[in-house]
This record gives C-alpha cells, sequence and structure tokens, in this order.
C-alpha cells in the first residue's frame, strides 16, 4: 500500500442486491462481480447555509446533511465471447430499469415461413404464440433472401407474424428460413417488482469506496467504423468511502476486442441512416424519497420516469429526406434498428420498434446536407431494446 494513489490502479465491482440499500459483497468482491471499465464516482452532500450572524462580514460554513454518490461507467460494447452468457456490463443495466432475457438454444432449425411479405413474415412451429415473446431479438433470414439476412424482431403476435426492422425485394415468402439465434436480451420496464439495485465496491490502489442501493440510465454511442461506447449513470447510498484497503487480487481484465459499426445495420424507417453517430439514452430518472428516520434523511434512490431519446445525423437524401420531413410534421412513428458485430457472443442489436421524429434540422458533414435528427419512442415498455447475440 502507498501514501500517494495512482489513479489507473482501479477495480469496480458491482452486485445486485436481494434488499435495496443492503450490502450485497459483504467483503470482497467475487470474481464475477469485477466490471473492465472507466468509472468517476463523486460525493454529493446536501448543505444547509447557516443563518446566524457573527459581527463580521463573513458567513459561517454550512450545515452538513446527508451524503450520496454519483457513479459514470464508461466502458466500450464488448460481448461475453460466448452466445447466451451474458456480458459483465449486463448486471448494470438491471439497475436501470432494464430486465434480461436468456434465450439459451436457437428457436427454429432454421425452419420455412408460411407467408411473408416486404416487411414482415409468418413463422411456423417452434416458434410460441405468446404476444411479443421474441421483440427485441435478432432473426437470422435465409433462403430469400438468397444472400442471407441478419434482422431484428420489432413486433410479434400471438399469431406468429414477425414485423422486421428492414424491407426486401423480393418479398419474404415460404421460401424464407427463419431462425432466432442464442442470446441476452435487455428490455425496459415499468414493474418495481422486476427491478434490481447494486452494490458498488470501488478501489483506488489503496482506497475502497462501498456505495448500496444503486439505480440510474444508461446510454450506448454509435460511430461508423467505430466501437460502440456504453454509458452507465448511477446514484446511490454511501457506506464507506475512501477507507484504507489494499486492492484485491482476483481481478482479471476484460481485453476482448470489442465489434465495430462496420458491415452492419443502420435502418431508420426501412431506408439506409448513412450516419457517422447514433446515440441512445433511455434517460431513466431517480430521486431519493425523504425518511426523518433513516440515516441520512432519505431512503435509498427509486425510479420515477423517463424520457428516452435517440438522435443520428443521416446524410440528406432526395427521397429519405421528403419522407422524414413529413413524418416530423404529422408526428408518424418510424423504427430503427442498429446492428454490430460478426462473431457469436460478440454481436449486438439495437432497436426502437417505434418512435417519433420530434426534431429535424439541415447539418452540414464533411460539405454534404445532413439530417440531423431526435426521435423520442412512443410505446411504453418498448422504448429501447439490447441484444447480445
Amino acid at each position: 500500500m502507498t501514501t500517494t494513489i495512482r489513479k489507473r490502479l482501479s477495480m469496480v465491482a458491482f452486485r445486485a442486491e436481494t434488499t435495496q440499500g443492503t450490502d450485497a459483497i459483504s467483503g470482497t468482491p467475487a470474481p464475477g462481480d469485477w466490471v473492465t471499465c472507466q468509472a468517476e464516482i463523486r460525493f454529493v452532500q446536501d448543505q444547509t447555509p447557516n443563518p446566524v450572524v457573527t459581527g463580521s462580514y463573513d458567513d459561517l460554513p454550512p450545515i452538513p446533511g446527508g451524503l450520496r454518490a454519483e457513479i459514470a461507467v464508461t466502458l466500450p460494447v464488448t460481448g461475453s465471447g460466448a452466445a447466451g452468457t451474458a456480458p459483465e456490463w449486463g448486471k448494470l443495466l438491471l439497475a436501470c430499469r432494464m430486465v434480461e432475457t436468456v434465450t439459451a438454444a436457437a428457436v427454429g432449425a432454421p425452419t420455412a415461413a408460411t407467408a411473408g411479405t416486404a416487411t414482415t413474415v409468418t413463422a411456423a412451429t417452434p416458434f410460441g404464440t405468446t404476444a411479443q415473446q421474441y421483440r427485441g431479438m435478432p432473426i437470422l433470414l435465409s433462403g430469400n433472401p438468397a444472400a442471407g439476412s441478419t434482422d431484428v424482431v420489432l413486433d410479434y403476435t400471438a399469431g406468429r407474424v414477425v414485423t422486421l426492422a428492414k424491407s426486401y425485394s423480393p418479398a419474404l415468402d415460404t421460401s424464407t428460413l427463419l431462425q432466432i439465434p442464442i442470446n441476452v436480451l435487455y428490455r425496459p420496464t415499468s414493474d418495481e417488482t422486476q427491478e434490481k439495485s447494486l452494490t458498488c465496491y470501488a478501489y483506488e490502489d489503496g482506497l475502497r469506496h462501498k456505495i448500496l442501493g444503486c439505480k440510474g440510465s444508461w446510454s450506448v454511442a454509435l460511430a461508423a467504423g467505430r466501437h460502440a461506447m456504453l454509458t452507465v449513470r448511477l446514484t446511490g447510498m454511501v457506506a464507506a468511502m475512501n477507507e484504507a484497503v489494499a486492492l484485491p487480487t482476483n481481478y482479471t481484465p476484460l481485453t476482448r476486442q470489442p465489434p465495430r459499426w462496420a458491415g452492419g445495420v443502420a435502418q431508420l424507417n426501412r431506408a439506409l441512416a448513412a450516419c457517422a453517430t447514433a446515440s441512445w439514452d433511455m434517460a431513466v430518472r431517480t430521486a431519493y424519497p425523504e425518511n426523518p428516520e433513516a440515516g441520512e434523511g432519505f431512503d435509498p434512490p427509486i425510479i420515477t420516469g423517463a424520457a428516452p431519446r435517440i438522435t443520428l445525423d443521416p446524410f440528406s437524401h432526395a427521397t429519405n429526406t421528403p419522407s422524414r420531413s413529413g413524418a416530423f410534421r404529422a408526428g408518424t412513428p418510424m423504427p430503427f434498428a442498429a446492428q454490430w458485430g460478426s462473431v457469436a457472443g460478440n454481436r449486438f442489436a439495437l432497436s426502437c420498434p417505434s418512435a417519433q421524429v420530434v426534431d429535424l434540422q439541415p447539418q452540414e458533414r464533411s460539405e454534404l446536407g445532413v439530417d440531423a435528427i431526435a426521435l423520442a419512442p412512443d410505446t411504453p415498455d418498448a422504448t429501447m431494446f439490447l441484444a447480445c447475440f
């Protein structure tokens, strides 16, 4: 242990809590608790101005109150390397109103469809008959289209009708073969009983912070030809700060290369969105309920709402730009989907089945016209889906 703190010698661990605000790690983190990331921690204390006067111009220092912590985690979006195994950062999304669903076996042999159109296809057994059973999941098409295609399920009916993010010509038909690959899906929920909270242990070369009851929000930034970046912003109760504790020795950082957004998918309203960047932000809001009997004067944070937004900057287009403008003026929703990666266990699909254009501005990139677009998802609890497959 050193008296000088070297910031690069840092480790961060997270574990889902059984009871919010109760330490789930209780000692040294397990190997599966670590997340390879960059984490910035900020302590926030309520302070009340001291109103008394002292016969001097000088104010007295404020009166300290409750203490909380804010944690900003950033990392490249990298898979586990094994299809059906959640990425190490997946646990963070569980504290951000997301629910994890693991599809451990592929659905379909692939299996022939019973009907199809340019944007939909009707599946057969063994596909299920529960509405939205596969929404947000990737789907592999072969036969027709002849070259094959990786798409995403935007809607799924009890009659097995699959709505896709792309448009196909020739139209899909009974020669189209379908398969849902092994995947881990994260989908939003408003059911408090399905929410998770996290215990965080953060180490910095001889110091340790313990933060409990963490909840927050997440966002993903995509850039053409580059890897995706995940940002998770959490807030929680401070159980300990700046304790003198040595770095644990059971941390093995993730060094697998993240996939790039290249040779993938960028489809806005089933048309190519040739963009430089796309940002997906769940924008979850949290609040600390006041409680005079609690140690800090308030309880651990709860989720109170969300205002998800998607922004992207596709090139202007003689056909697509008028279509986008019409949708903007009429409030007509449209889907958006992005996919990247080519190796099983390190592939990703982000999708929004339906979103309204809430801003559309002309801009310029490389002396070419750009449509700067902001989308607001319009389907409750179906705003953004992230699949790892």
